[in-house]
This record gives C-alpha cells, sequence and structure tokens, in this order.
C-alpha cells in the first residue's frame, strides 16, 4: 500500500474511532508510522483529507455497485443485483458506511464533495429513469422512488451495525432486496 492509501485508511479509521472534531494531522501521522511533514505532502489540510477520503470511498462504492450490470438487462435484475451489490459492499466496509452516514451533511465537507454524494446513487437513478420511461416503474417522482429503493438499505445498514438484524443471511437480504422491488415496480 503506498503512502497516500496508508493516510486515507489511517484516516478512515480514526475518524470512525474517534470522530472528526478531536483528530489532528499529527495523531494521524503517528497512527499511520509516518511523519507529520509526510503528510502534508500529500495533503495539506484535514479538511482536504476528509473530501479526498470521502470521494474515494463514493468512488469504491458506485464501482462496487456496478458489478454485473448490463446494459440492455431487464430492469429487475439490474435493481436487484445493484441492490444487492449495495449491501454486500456496505457489510463488508462497515467503516465506509459509517463514514458516509456520518459526514454526508458535514460542514466539514467541501459543497463539491456534497453534491457528489448524490452521484452515488447516479446508477440506480439512470436504471430507474429507464425504467420509468418503459412504464416499468410507478408514477412518481425519480428522486422518491430513489429513496424507496435505497432508503431501506441504509436503514438496514444502520440496524445492522446495531446488532439487530443480520445481514450476512442470504435469505434476509433477498427478502428486503425483493421488498425495495415491491416499493417501486408498477
Amino acid at each position: 500500500m503506498n503512502k497516500r492509501d496508508t493516510i486515507l485508511n489511517t484516516m478512515l479509521h480514526l475518524v470512525n474511532r474517534e470522530g472528526f472534531y478531536h483528530l489532528n494531522m499529527k495523531n494521524l501521522a503517528k497512527e499511520a508510522g509516518i511523519s507529520v511533514g509526510t503528510t502534508y505532502l500529500y495533503f495539506d489540510s484535514k479538511e482536504k483529507l476528509i473530501n479526498e477520503l470521502y470521494k474515494k470511498i463514493v468512488q469504491d462504492f458506485k464501482e462496487a455497485v456496478l458489478q454485473g450490470h448490463g446494459e440492455g438487462r431487464v430492469f429487475q435484475i439490474n435493481f436487484k443485483e445493484m441492490l444487492g451489490n449495495a449491501l454486500d459492499f456496505y457489510v463488508k466496509n462497515i467503516d465506509c458506511f459509517s463514514f458516509i452516514e456520518q459526514y454526508t451533511y458535514s460542514p466539514f465537507l467541501f459543497k463539491e464533495t456534497q453534491d457528489e454524494n448524490f452521484a452515488i446513487l447516479e446508477p440506480l437513478q439512470k436504471i430507474i429513469s429507464e425504467a420509468k420511461l418503459k412504464k416499468e416503474v410507478k408514477n412518481l417522482p425519480e428522486p422518491l422512488l430513489v429513496a424507496l429503493a435505497h432508503g431501506p438499505v441504509i436503514s438496514m445498514m444502520k440496524l445492522f451495525v446495531a446488532g439487530k438484524v443480520n445481514l450476512k443471511d442470504k435469505k434476509l437480504k433477498s427478502q428486503i432486496i425483493d421488498a425495495c422491488w415491491q416499493s417501486v415496480k408498477l
């Protein structure tokens, strides 16, 4: 792993463990096993570092969601696969999920970074938009359809983190995805 990735990964773990307010570059460098000067070579401020971490997580999420996605495939198949991929990503990367949840609307994120957050749902938005044109989903505003699809995933992850549900259970995961599908299908 290169030093930039080491800094980003260390920041992710520290922020989730200690919060953003109490974190400083000196503690980050110590935890990462590098000098403070090296940290500043890659990121000239804590805010820029946190924003770069956020962008990286969003990009990793989008890539995971699109695994196996196929153009021209039946909407229902792509929809369920994307939601399954989203749940898998969050379950395997709880620190990333917690980070996204904690900092999506944080004043520490730059406006352009916050705008990118909505891009996290772009793949789902795209297939819903196409399905709406084909009259395969309910005639609701697209942001509402996306919320009906992705909102339950976020809620289930919060329950998973709290130890209330087991999202590693394939049957339960399938039931959640089916419920999301039922909420948007025509």
